[in-house]
């Protein structure tokens, strides 16, 4: 699989610099401000990210009186010392060591959310026009980085009160899915495998527990293994579904890129996902014997990749399970 590595420095366990407000507003020009700590507890995640993005939203009169939107700053995931002006707040985090997530912030907190970009090809592997009409056309994104976030309502900072502490508490903000497709062979003339999944949600709002919505499709790294005549693969998703929506259609398309020709094989696993439940942070779809012999592909003395659009001889192979 693709590794990812991270775009952002890692800070300090007592990081202080205010990055920025939804206003702008600098707050080297606010008086009576409280100190405070603030830390994070990851007993519900599978892993510990680097660092966060903090989101204070003034609540109360007392705040705002202060502060005309909300403040951020980024912080370590060890935990950080802050200064606020005292009042009501509530707070939203998520982490900010993502190459591949794009967020949105705003003044309102309820409208911050998650996504990520139009996938975008990675070497010579491009999205096949062959998406076009087994999704159809439905966008193609690439899938996010493991992504926490961490929410709280009514956080007060009293003025005056020395020792003042914020504990925030990190769930998962993605499903985890793993597929196992078993019964493939001829995966030694296999040159690359890239998968790809429709109507998973593509977009997830940070302040809510399980909140998602638009339908999307998202292309995933693979990997073959032939020695066991099967291939692996594991990604994440915002959703298995957008969260107002249910019993729609899945089908994960495997694509083989093999000596001269490219194959690509649909499953239908609608009937799997249905049987999920959305609040269920991890998936693992394992595929009976499906008997696929790649070797039947092969272009007779041709030795190189197909890696052209317009060169793309797919074979489909139809598989319901």
């Amino acid at each position: 699989m693709m590794k990812r590595s991270s775009l952002h420095c890692l800070m300090t366990a007592f990081a202080v610099c205010l990055l920025f407000s939804c206003q702008y507003k600098d707050l080297e020009d606010v008086e009576n401000r409280q100190a405070f700590t603030v830390g994070f507890s990851h007993e519900r995640v599978d892993s510990i990210p680097a660092s966060y993005r903090l989101a204070f939203y003034p609540v109360d009169q007392e705040a705002r009186e202060r502060l005309s939107g909300c403040v951020m700053y980024d912080v370590s995931s060890s935990g950080a010392a802050l200064s606020l002006p005292s009042g009501l707040y509530n707070v939203t985090a998520w982490n900010n060591d993502c190459e591949h997530v794009i967020t949105s912030a705003s003044t309102v907190r309820e409208s911050a959310y998650a996504t990520t970009g139009q996938f975008s090809p990675h070497g010579y592997v491009y999205v096949p026009k062959v998406l076009d009409s087994l999704y159809l056309s439905q966008r193609v994104l690439d899938y996010p980085d493991y992504m926490t976030h961490a929410n709280h309502d009514g956080f007060r900072l009293v003025a005056g009160q020395e020792g003042q502490h914020l504990n925030l508490d990190a769930d998962s903000m993605v499903v985890t899915i793993e597929v196992r497709l078993n019964g493939v062979k001829g995966l030694e003339y296999c040159q690359n495998v890239r998968g790809a999944i429709n109507n998973v949600a593509g977009k997830r709002f940070m302040a809510f527990p399980n909140k998602t919505e638009e339908k999307v499709a998202v292309m995933f790294d693979a990997e073959p293994h032939g020695e066991d005549s099967c291939v692996t693969a594991r990604f994440w998703v915002f959703g298995i579904e957008p969260t107002d929506l249910e019993n729609l259609e899945h089908k994960i398309v495997f694509f083989f890129w093999i000596t001269g020709n490219q194959v690509y094989a649909s499953l239908d696993v609608s009937d799997i996902i249905a049987r999920a439940r959305k609040e269920d942070t991890y998936l693992f779809i394992d595929t009976p014997e499906l008997n696929i012999d790649l070797s039947e592909y092969v272009r007779n003395g041709s030795t190189g990749m197909v890696v052209d659009a317009e060169d793309w001889n797919s074979v489909e192979i139809n598989l319901n399970f």
